[in-house]
């Protein structure tokens, strides 16, 4: 869920973030997706804990798409 509101504040302060904020936030949301991920692997070890690692999974992709957009489109 905290991962969902990071990312919404980052798409919400994307147009006043300068090359460098944008590149440290952009990172640092990253880092915090990979230890997430990195969490959820860990703690879904049976076959039947697949449905933890969906919503992880589908923030990264969509962490995965706004840093696209600020690297391309605004800076």
């Amino acid at each position: 869920m905290v991962d969902y509101l990071l990312l919404s504040f980052f798409l919400y302060q994307l147009s006043s973030l300068d090359l460098k904020t944008g590149t440290m936030i952009s990172l640092l949301l990253i880092l915090y997706n990979g230890l997430l991920a990195g969490f959820c692997f860990h703690r879904a070890n049976r076959t039947d804990d697949g449905y933890i690692i969906y919503p992880i999974i589908s923030a990264i992709l969509l962490a995965f798409i706004c840093f696209l957009y600020f690297f391309f489109l605004v800076a």
